[in-house]
């Protein structure tokens, strides 16, 4: 019988380059994110994470002993899975290390960056689409999958800000001008810009907007945009 699913692994030479892994040349294979909350292409798995970015491990038994014993949170849980998806804004502990993380972008690469403790209590979820369900309430779908009952004065664009592990509301940052904007995609991705003015474009073309940054001015897409604050 033929295998189904989706493979284990693949080729490190093929890997995104966003994923930022080390030694691309060393070793042939990598562990595959598990299917769900990021997409393959802008998600690493957490024990390649720890053995080929962290370089916390030599091999995924090691990192696997490590998530075992309760030492590997990820937005303030534990996990155990090698093949568990990370991707942008997931919250990274290392429990015995005292060490937290934010995965974020440093130019078009997924890099873990180190965070104060206070700022690792806190995760940025961008809001990805809202409906109205069963009883007249509002469903925000975020950018890692993760859905919210919440009010109706958040709207697609908008980033919601999470105290973890509760994911109790703390904050919501309005997409609206002025507001200070990290490109997730496209020609400046990685830039942090303020946002001038969204362009709306007539027929099927997408929703540009005009920001200004260390670059200058420049026009991207609206859903290249990932609201942030000052505290980001």
């Amino acid at each position: 019988m033929s295998k189904k699913g989706g493979s284990n692994h693949y080729i490190r030479m093929r890997a995104d380059k966003r994923l930022g892994v080390v030694g691309r040349k060393s070793v042939m294979w990598l562990l595959a994110p598990n299917p769900g909350k990021h997409k393959k292409s802008e998600s690493i798995s957490a024990g390649v994470l720890m053995r080929d970015v962290l370089c916390r491990v030599q091999n995924l038994h090691e990192a696997k002993k490590i998530m075992n014993s309760g030492n590997f949170l990820v937005d303030g849980k534990k996990v155990k899975e090698p093949k568990y998806s990370i991707g942008l804004m997931d919250i990274i502990t290392e429990v015995a290390e005292k060490k937290s993380y934010r995965m974020s972008l440093d130019g078009p690469k997924l890099v873990p960056k180190e965070v104060k403790s206070e700022s690792a209590e806190k995760k940025y979820l961008k809001a990805t689409g809202k409906a109205t369900v069963t009883g007249g309430k509002t469903q925000i779908t975020f950018h890692d999958g993760r859905t919210y009952l919440g009010d109706k004065n958040i709207h697609t664009g908008d980033t919601c800000v999470f105290a973890i592990p509760s994911f109790k509301l703390a904050g919501h940052l309005k997409f609206a001008p002025g507001a200070r904007c990290l490109v997730t995609q496209g020609k400046h991705i990685g830039e942090i810009a303020k946002l001038d003015k969204v362009i709306a474009r007539p027929g099927s073309h997408e929703s540009e907007a005009q920001l200004s940054g260390d670059s200058g001015e420049f026009v991207t897409l609206v859903k290249y945009l990932f609201v942030v604050d000052e505290k980001f």
